[in-house]
């Protein structure tokens, strides 16, 4: 087998681990969407120190953001199925997309609460002396200043939230790097098969900066 990349076995191989972005894609957005929510609810428990749940966030957020995230999958798949049995019937999707969430849900909440102590408290007690409930206030005051500060950083957990689902194939996947590791095994040509992943991945991570840019430009020319 020759060592020299081989490019018509890359043009070859590229579309068959094309097909497998969707999967990576489903991953990343309910991963997303779902760390937003754990982003938010931690974000008002640390940024207003709710009782009781406050030293709980410290924790959480402490553990998430200090340990390997493979070793969370690990953890989560191999190791808590052995105490919880609900988890080992749990779907190979449903398990990548629960450790992502929980794992970026700390890093977005940080971000969330960072940007939510860059708006003035005074405008809080203002919005709530003229007659706002605390969900209007923060829908109509607060959270609009504060998401031009977010989404910056927002944006930068989810691209490396995206390049974290490279990792989901080692509990069995089948995303981009489990057709890639599939493709090998039959063909040994790792180079043509890695190189696909990382153009993709490449290409999409362009594609999200070059959004984020946009956004940023947008919510800069409201203010």
């Amino acid at each position: 087998m020759s060592s020299a990349f081989n490019v018509q076995y890359f043009v070859k191989v590229f579309p068959k681990i094309l097909q497998f972005l969707p999967t990576t894609a489903a991953v990343a957005v309910v991963s997303l969407l779902a760390a937003l929510v754990f982003g938010m609810i931690l974000a008002l428990i640390r940024r207003f120190r709710v009782k009781m749940l406050y030293p709980i966030s410290n924790v959480y957020v402490s553990f998430f953001r200090s340990t390997p995230f493979i070793a969370q999958i690990f953890l989560l798949y191999y190791g808590m199925a052995q105490v919880f049995p609900f988890i080992r019937g749990m779907s190979r999707f449903m398990a990548v997309c629960t450790i992502l969430s929980l794992s970026y849900g700390a890093f977005m909440g940080e971000n969330i609460r960072a940007a939510l102590s860059s708006v003035d408290r005074g405008q809080y007690e203002a919005a709530l002396s003229i007659g706002l409930t605390f969900s209007q206030s923060m829908r109509r005051v607060i959270v609009p200043q504060a998401a031009r500060v977010a989404v910056p950083s927002l944006m930068n957990s989810f691209i490396d939230l995206f390049k974290a689902t490279s990792l989901c194939y080692t509990i069995g996947l089948r995303d981009m790097m489990g057709g890639a590791t599939m493709e090998i095994n039959f063909s040994y040509r790792y180079l043509e098969c890695y190189t696909a992943v990382i153009v993709i991945y490449w290409s999409i991570i362009v594609l999200l900066t070059a959004l984020q840019g946009k956004l940023e430009h947008h919510l800069n020319q409201a203010y």
